[in-house]
């Protein structure tokens, strides 16, 4: 994502950013679910006059819903001071973001991200310890013309560590979608967070290209990747996708806490199971890795952590025309 902050700064919005891209890029596709229960809602959308996808692909829409699990092997963080700590990590997600129709050109986006970690440490200096981390996204959708999307989000997040209070922050942003041609299309926007720490805006840019119908060049941060769908049933992906979790320690008679977010170098396969749903699996290391400190007058350290292989399986809901 072009901007002059520096990665570790950056990292710490990459799950904000994936929610809200999400959900400019795919609030206005209509859910393809059990007529009895969905089927005025798909009507509803078949009928307005927001714009679909352009163009002739296999690769499947992102997904408007999601349960993953990820486990990482062992990681050796390296203090400033020489010591060393290691943990291996364990992650269960789930998130949503539903569309409702309020006006032929207007959706309403409503939605929820649920994530668990659990740190288990590998070091005699270093105590076990789960995060939690919760948050509600809102947001709005309209069809500004045959080529223009745009829409915003705001979404209150909380994060919980082992034996440590709630703390929160709200993240916000603005975004638009233009459709260059049948295969080209650019997304741009801002973006904040907002926490009792400081404050963080960012600016975004995206890109999608399709090369044919099965190749497909994706440059939609945070998940750049190159895709390939032999058929409406496979994807396969190769590509960076973000991660990351929040912990907090004590140092001496001071609290302070880390929050460590890295990005995943991975490849992934896609199988359509039925309807619109979809088992993934992946495999990959995980790559760069920031390190943020919090506390009274500190800045942040030079800290190295090692690289650690990684596996994840999960089942999502694609949307699909």
């Amino acid at each position: 994502m072009p901007s002059p902050c520096s990665l570790q700064l950056l990292a710490r919005t990459l799950r904000a950013q994936h929610l809200c891209t999400l959900s400019v890029l795919t609030a206005s596709l209509p859910i393809q679910a059990d007529p009895a229960f969905m089927q005025r809602w798909v009507e509803q959308f078949a009928n307005s006059e927001i714009v679909f996808q352009r163009g002739s692909t296999n690769v499947p829409f992102q997904p408007l819903a999601f349960v993953d699990a990820t486990h990482y092997g062992e990681s050796t963080l390296e203090r400033a001071d020489g010591s060393a700590v290691s943990a291996r990590q364990t992650t269960l997600s789930q998130g949503a973001v539903l569309p409702f129709l309020m006006s032929p050109r207007d959706a309403l986006l409503v939605g929820d991200w649920v994530s668990w970690s659990h740190f288990d440490s590998t070091s005699s200096n270093l105590d076990s310890f789960d995060v939690l981390s919760v948050g509600v996204p809102v947001g709005w959708f309209r069809q500004v013309n045959h080529r223009w999307q745009a829409g915003g989000f705001v979404m209150p997040l909380g994060h919980k560590a082992s034996g440590e209070h709630w703390s929160w922050e709200t993240m916000s942003g603005g975004f638009a979608r233009y459709v260059q041609n049948d295969r080209l299309w650019w997304a741009f926007g801002l973006y904040a967070d907002f926490s009792s720490g400081d404050d963080l805006y960012l600016p975004y840019v995206g890109a999608s290209y399709a090369l044919n119908q099965r190749w497909t060049l994706s440059a939609v941060m945070p998940w750049p990747a190159v895709l390939y769908a032999a058929d409406s049933r496979t994807l396969y992906r190769f590509g960076v996708s973000p991660s990351g979790a929040s912990w907090s320690t004590e140092t001496g008679t001071r609290d302070i806490q880390y929050e460590l977010d890295t990005w995943d170098f991975g490849f992934s396969a896609a199988r359509r199971l039925q309807g619109n749903l979809w088992l993934e699996g992946e495999v990959g290391v995980t790559g760069l890795t920031g390190m943020s400190l919090r506390g009274s007058d500190w800045e942040e350290p030079d800290l190295n952590v090692s690289n650690s292989p990684y596996i994840s399986i999960g089942i999502n809901f694609r949307p699909s025309l």
